[in-house]
C-alpha cells in the first residue's frame, strides 16, 4: 500500500507537470552600456518582488535581448548582470492579463567599490547549468539537519550501496572534493566524515559528470564538489546553526561561520560540531556450492551501533597586494572519534539443510582520524580580459588509529558452549602525508578564444601498522597470519593544455593531459616489493551549438583513468567475524574509461545521452576464501572475504533527463531522472561474469511558498536497482517532507523536515557467482530521521566573500587511505 501511495504521488506530480500550459504575460529586456549599445552575453534574471524568488534565467542575445514569455501573473523586477559591470535593476514590472512589457537596463562598467545592494534572490534547490548540475543545499528544507551522505543520497543521480560506496548515474569512480580539494579519506574513513559533515555547513554541490582536461584525470563518472558555506560580504559578518534529529537514536549538530573583509584583506573560517549516533542492521543469507552442489548454509543477523563525534575547522585569509595580485593560505582540519558496537549472531547449516550449531561474536572498537591539510595560493591577474597565473602548494598529514576487541563464542543447538571463546585484539595505527604543487595559466584572446595551460606534480607516502593479538587463552599472542605492516609511496606529474574558441551560434573546447605515475610498495610480512610506472594521455573534446535562445546541442568525449584508493592496496587481513574477512589486494590496477555524451537543452528542459568503456574495471567482491586465495591455510568453504578486484570491461548507456517546471506562482517542481544500462564482463575464482542489467533513478523535488515567510518542500526518490558487478540490487523508495518559517526580521530560519516518512529506502540485493555461492541480503539504516533547525544571521549582509578556489591535491586527498 505505501508503493502504491508514493507511486500515485509520482504520477499525479507529474501528470501536472506535463498539463501545465497556463496564461500568462511577456517580458522583453534590452541590455544596453552607457553608449547605449546593445550588450550580449549579459545574464538576466527574472525575480518576484514579493518575496525576491528568482523564477528564471535568460541571456542577452548579440542585439542586447531576453525574453520571457508565459511569465505568470504578478509583480517582478530585473535584474542584470556581466562581469566587471555594475549589476542593474528594473522598476517593479506588474504582468497583467493581455500586456506585453518592455524593459530597458543600462551597465555600467565599475569604475569604483559598489555601495551596499541589499538583493534576496533566491536560487532552486538543484539547477541544470551547461556543464553541471548544483543541488543548492542551504536552499532545501529537506536537507536541514541532515549529513552530507544524507545529501549525496538525496541528490541527482547519485547512489550508495551497502559497503558505503558512491556512485554516479551507476558508475562507481566517483572523485569527491571539499571547496575544490579532494578529500584525503577513502572507504570507512570517507563515509564517516560524510555522515559528521552537517549540510548545515553546505553551500552547494557541483555534480560534473564529464570534466574537462583541466581536472585530474581521474573518476570515470565524474566529480562531486562540496562547496562550504562563505559569507559574501563587505565588513564582518557570520551565522550561527543548531539543531536536533531524532530517528531509532539521536542526532545534533552546532556551528558558527565568520568572515571579515576590508580592502587589504579577508579573514576567514567556521566550525561545526555534529553528534550522530547511527544503525546498520544487516541480514545476511549466504550459501555455499561446489560445482553446483549445495554444502552450506551461513545465517546471519548483524546489528552495528556506532556513536560519532565529528568537529570540522576551517581558517584562512586572502591578502590583496594590489587589484591585480591576491596571496592567501587556508587550514582546513578535521577530527572524527567513533566507537563501533557490534553483535553478530550466526547460524551454520549443512549440506543436508539442517541447522549444525552457532556462533556470535561481539566487537567493541574506539577509533579516530585526525587530519589536516595547509594550503598557501596565489593569484596574479595580468589585465581586465581574464589573462591571470594561479600557484598552489599543499602539504597535509592524515593520522588514524582503531583499537578493536573481537570475540566470538560457539554453541551448540541446545544453547552450551561447543568451545572456548576466540578472542582477537587488534591495534591499528596509520599515517598518510601528502606534498603537491601545481599551476595554472590562463589566456584569453581577442576574438574568443582562450589557451588554458597548466602543471601539477605529487608526492604521497603511506604508512600502515596493523598489529593483531590472539587473547583466547587469556595471555595476548602475537597473531602473525594477520600483523602486518605496509609502506606505499607514488609520484604523480601532469600536465594538460586546453584551448577553446567561442563563435557566434557554438562553442568548441579541446584538451589533452598527460600523467605520469610511479608507485613503489613495500609489504615487511614476507619482505615483498612491489615497483611501477606508467604514462598515460587523457584527451577530451567539447562541443556546443546554440539552435536558438531556447535550444543548445552539445557534444563531448574524454579518456579518464581511476587509480585505485589508497586503503584498497593495503593487504591487511581485517576480522569481521570468524566466516567473514576484508582484506585489500596490492595487485589492484587502475581502470580506464573512454566517456561519450550528447546533450540537448530546450526551454530548461535537457536531455543528456552517454555512453562509457571501461577496461579492468575496481569492483568490490565477496567471495569464498578459498575461491581467491586458493593456497590459503584456511580450508573452510564457509569462510568469505570482501577483496578488490579488477573485472574484465563494463559498458554503460544512460539517458538522463532533468526537468524544471513552475507550476504556479506558489509551486514549483524539479524532476530529475536516469535511466541507464550496465554491463559487466569478468572472472573470479572461475565464476564468469557477462551479464547486465536495467536501472532507473527518479527524483522530484517540490517547493512551496506560501505568506507571511512560510515555505515547503516534497521530495520523492525511487531507484530501480541495478547490477554491479556480481550483485544485483533491488528497488527501494522515499518521500520526504519539510517546512520552514523566516523569523526575526529575516535574520532567523526556523525549519522542520522528516527524512523518509515511511522507512522505505532501504537496500537490498543478490550476489551470485555462479555453481560457487549466492548471497542474499537486506539492511535497516536510519534513514527515516525528524530534524529540527534553528539559523541566525548576524553582521553585516553585503559583504563580498572568500574567493573560491581549487588546490593542487584534488586526487590525493580523494584516494587517501587511513
Amino acid at each position: 500500500m505505501k508503493t502504491v501511495i508514493a507511486f500515485s504521488i509520482f504520477i499525479v506530480l507529474s501528470a501536472l507537470v506535463n498539463a501545465q500550459t497556463g496564461n500568462g504575460g511577456s517580458i522583453t529586456v534590452a541590455i544596453k552600456n552607457e553608449k547605449h549599445n546593445a550588450i550580449e552575453n549579459a545574464t538576466v534574471a527574472l525575480i518576484k518582488s514579493k518575496d525576491s524568488t528568482l523564477i528564471k534565467l535568460d541571456i542577452t542575445n548579440d542585439k542586447g535581448i531576453a525574453e520571457f514569455e508565459l511569465v505568470p501573473f504578478g509583480s517582478y523586477f530585473i535584474k542584470a548582470t556581466l562581469v566587471n559591470h555594475v549589476a542593474g535593476y528594473s522598476a517593479p514590472i506588474n504582468v497583467s492579463p493581455g500586456n506585453k512589457k518592455e524593459v530597458t537596463i543600462l551597465l555600467n562598467q565599475k569604475t569604483a567599490e559598489m555601495r551596499e545592494v541589499v538583493i534576496a534572490a533566491k536560487k532552486p534547490f538543484i539547477q541544470k547549468l551547461s556543464d553541471r548540475i548544483v543541488v543548492n543545499v542551504d536552499n532545501s528544507i529537506i536537507n536541514t539537519g541532515s549529513s552530507a551522505m544524507d545529501v549525496l543520497e538525496r541528490s541527482p543521480g547519485v547512489n550508495i550501496d551497502q559497503n558505503d560506496v558512491i556512485s554516479l548515474r551507476g558508475k562507481q569512480g566517483v572523485i569527491i572534493m571539499i571547496d575544490g580539494k579532494t578529500t584525503p579519506m577513502s572507504g570507512t574513513d570517507l563515509a564517516n566524515y560524510l555522515r559528521g559533515l552537517p549540510s548545515d555547513a553546505i553551500d552547494r554541490i557541483d555534480i560534473i559528470t564529464n570534466p574537462s582536461a583541466k581536472y585530474d584525470a581521474a573518476g570515470n563518472s565524474g566529480i562531486i564538489d562540496i562547496h562550504m558555506k562563505k559569507d559574501q560580504r563587505l565588513g564582518a559578518n557570520g551565522s550561527i546553526t543548531a539543531g536536533y534529529g531524532q530517528g531509532v537514536y539521536p542526532k545534533s549538530n552546532a556551528g558558527m561561520y565568520f568572515n571579515y573583509r576590508n580592502k587589504k584583506v579577508n579573514v576567514f573560517g567556521n566550525y561545526n560540531y555534529a553528534y550522530r549516533k547511527g544503525l546498520n542492521h544487516l541480514i545476511l543469507d549466504r550459501n555455499f556450492y561446489t560445482h553446483g552442489v549445495f554444502d552450506g548454509e551461513d545465517k546471519k543477523d548483524n546489528y552495528t551501533t556506532f556513536p560519532l563525534n565529528f568537529h570540522v575547522a576551517r581558517l584562512g585569509a586572502d591578502f590583496f597586494m594590489d587589484k591585480k595580485t591576491i596571496i592567501g593560505f587556508v587550514v582546513n582540519s578535521n577530527f572524527v572519534n567513533y566507537h563501533n558496537f557490534n553483535t553478530n549472531n550466526s547460524t551454520v547449516i549443512d549440506n543436508q539443510k539442517n541447522p549444525s550449531y552457532t556462533f556470535q561474536t561481539h566487537e567493541n572498537s574506539t577509533s579516530g582520524n585526525n587530519n589536516t591539510v595547509g594550503n598557501i595560493n596565489f593569484k596574479h591577474t595580468f589585465d581586465s580580459t581574464g589573462k591571470e597565473l594561479t600557484a598552489d602548494i599543499d602539504y597535509g598529514v592524515y593520522h588514524s588509529n582503531a583499537l578493536t576487541n573481537n570475540s566470538t563464542d560457539y554453541y551448540n543447538l541446545d544453547g552450551t558452549k561447543m568451545q572456548p571463546s576466540y578472542i582477537l585484539l587488534g591495534n591499528q595505527k596509520g599515517k598518510l602525508t601528502l606534498k603537491t604543487t601545481k599551476a595554472d595559466y590562463v589566456n584569453p584572446f581577442k576574438n574568443g578564444a582562450k589557451l588554458e595551460a597548466g602543471f601539477k606534480t605529487s608526492d604521497v607516502s603511506s604508512d600502515n601498522d596493523a598489529k593483531f593479538f590472539d587473547a583466547s587463552n587469556g595471555t595476548p599472542q602475537n597473531d602473525t597470519t594477520k600483523t602486518n605492516h605496509f609502506l606505499y609511496e607514488e609520484f604523480n606529474n601532469a600536465g594538460y593544455v586546453n584551448f577553446s574558441k567561442e563563435y557566434k551560434k557554438f562553442n568548441v573546447q579541446l584538451g589533452l593531459r598527460g600523467e605520469q605515475t610511479i608507485l613503489k610498495t613495500h609489504q615487511e610480512k614476507g619482505d615483498i616489493h612491489f615497483d611501477s610506472s606508467y604514462f598515460q594521455l587523457f584527451p577530451s573534446a567539447f562541443f556546443n551549438y546554440k539552435i536558438n535562445k531556447d535550444q543548445t546541442l552539445g557534444v563531448s568525449v574524454s579518456r579518464r583513468i581511476d587509480r585505485p584508493n589508497y586503503g584498497l592496496l593495503n593487504p591487511f587481513l581485517f576480522l569481521i567475524d570468524v566466516s567473514t574477512y576484508n582484506t585489500g589486494n596490492t595487485g589492484l590496477l587502475p581502470q580506464f574509461t573512454w566517456s561519450y555524451e550528447l546533450n540537448y537543452t530546450v526551454n530548461n528542459f535537457n536531455f543528456a545521452l552517454s555512453y562509457s568503456r571501461t577496461k579492468d574495471v575496481m569492483n568490490i567482491a565477496i567471495a569464498k576464501f578459498k575461491d581467491v586465495f586458493p593456497n590459503s591455510h584456511f580450508a573452510d568453504s564457509n569462510i568469505t572475504v570482501e577483496i578488490p578486484v579488477n573485472l574484465e570491461s563494463s559498458d554503460y548507456v544512460g539517458l538522463s533527463v532533468s526537468a524544471p517546471v513552475h507550476l504556479t506562482s506558489w509551486w514549483n517542481m524539479i524532476n530529475n531522472a536516469d535511466f541507464y544500462y550496465n554491463h559487466f564482463r569478468g572472472n573470479l575464482g572461475g565464476s564468469a561474469l557477462n551479464k547486465g542489467a536495467p536501472a532507473a533513478n527518479v527524483k522530484t523535488n517540490n517547493n512551496f511558498t506560501f505568506k507571511k515567510g512560510w515555505t515547503a518542500e516534497l521530495n520523492v526518490n525511487f531507484n530501480s536497482g541495478g547490477r554491479d558487478g556480481y550483485m544485483v540490487a533491488r528497488p527501494q523508495w522515499a518521500l520526504s517532507p519539510g517546512v520552514q518559517k523566516t523569523i526575526l526580521n529575516n535574520k532567523g530560519t526556523l525549519r522542520f523536515n522528516v527524512t523518509d516518512v515511511f522507512w522505505t529506502n532501504l537496500p537490498k540485493a543478490v550476489i551470485t557467482y555462479p555453481g560457487k555461492y549466492i548471497e542474499r541480503w537486506h539492511a535497516f539504516r536510519e534513514s527515516r530521521v525528524g530534524t529540527v533547525t534553528f539559523t541566525y544571521r548576524f553582521g553585516k549582509s553585503t559583504v563580498q566573500g572568500a574567493r573560491r578556489r581549487t588546490t593542487g591535491s584534488e586526487e590525493e586527498r580523494q584516494r587517501a587511505g587511513n
